[in-house]
């Protein structure tokens, strides 16, 4: 008889999630991170890393739409657009559902990580990485940015969490953020996956909102919940110019001919809307994070 098979990811010092699974498709290391593509029952085929689901096979359409298209929607006419992160390629996928998309440059730390998703996660990307609009390049995010002359319409900020005292923290920085701000088209819009919305998890989202806010003129959040994350998280986007609450999103989708699987013209008008304990989390922790004050220690999950 088979013995169960059992996969532990680390929630937190006090929590353990397990996932009865198939087959371990890989585990291994690269140069940055602990790398697992295990087949669960539940969520199928689903990418670990540093044992914490990044993207599941039943729901990661849930986090790629809610993270791309309502950037690209708020942009009149977007046409080059720089993902920082995104090693999975759903979030490229997503972008070039847009007929306006001329170009996109992608920039993941990675290079092992990409390369397996390419090989074990292919409906993630759906042929993205061998569209010749993409152009993929393995290097430092933020090292780019500063020194590419290149602007663009949108920027996706697809990133792990950060994880305290790693470089990964210099992408969550005022200065950082200005960074993006200066490599924005005049009418250009950003997209920033934005941590947890768990009321004991809440305290680095709403730093990244009031540091943004000090570089931005319009900054907005707005939850969404993936099942194979467990917990409530969310999404900033910002903008130069256009405000999305002020888009007419589902005309917008018809003349894109976006047919959606998370996200409706309904679904939108209620989409930029927080929890009250959000909003008071703005007020409660108003310091920016800086290059000189970056994430510490002590936003993790209280033990």
């Amino acid at each position: 008889m088979n013995k169960t098979k059992w996969f532990a990811e680390n929630g937190g010092q006090n929590i353990k999630f397990n996932y009865r699974y198939r087959s371990q498709i890989y585990s291994g290391r690269s140069k940055y991170q602990q790398i697992d593509i295990v087949d669960t029952y539940e969520y199928g085929r689903i990418l670990f890393l540093d044992e914490v689901a990044q993207s599941s096979e039943r729901d990661e359409y849930i986090y790629h739409e809610a993270l791309v298209h309502p950037a690209l929607l708020t942009h009149p006419g977007p046409e080059t657009v720089c993902v920082i992160g995104g090693a999975e390629g759903a979030t490229v996928r997503e972008i070039f559902r847009h007929p306006s998309v001329k170009r996109v440059v992608m920039v993941d730390i990675d290079e092992e990580v990409v390369r397996l998703c390419r090989q074990y996660l292919p409906e993630w990307n759906a042929g993205c990485f061998d569209d010749p609009r993409l152009e993929l390049r393995i290097e430092d995010g933020r090292k780019y940015l500063e020194e590419t002359r290149e602007s663009f319409d949108v920027i996706m900020v697809d990133l792990s969490d950060p994880v305290p005292e790693s470089p990964a923290v210099y992408l969550f920085t005022k200065e950082f953020y200005q960074v993006l701000h200066d490599r924005l088209t005049d009418r250009g819009v950003v997209c920033y996956q934005a941590e947890s919305l768990q009321p004991w998890r809440v305290e680095l989202h709403a730093r990244m909102f009031n540091t943004l806010a000090q570089v931005f003129p319009l900054v907005l959040s707005y939850p969404y919940y993936l099942p194979a994350f467990h917990e409530i998280h969310g999404f900033i986007l910002t903008s130069k110019k256009d405000d999305p609450r002020e888009v007419e999103f589902g005309k917008i989708m018809g003349n894109r001919g976006l047919d959606l699987r998370y996200l409706s013209p309904g679904y939108f008008k209620g989409l930029f809307f927080v929890p009250g304990y959000v909003e008071q989390a703005y007020r409660d922790y108003p310091e920016p994070l800086t290059d000189a004050k970056p994430l510490t220690a002590h936003f993790r999950a209280k033990d």
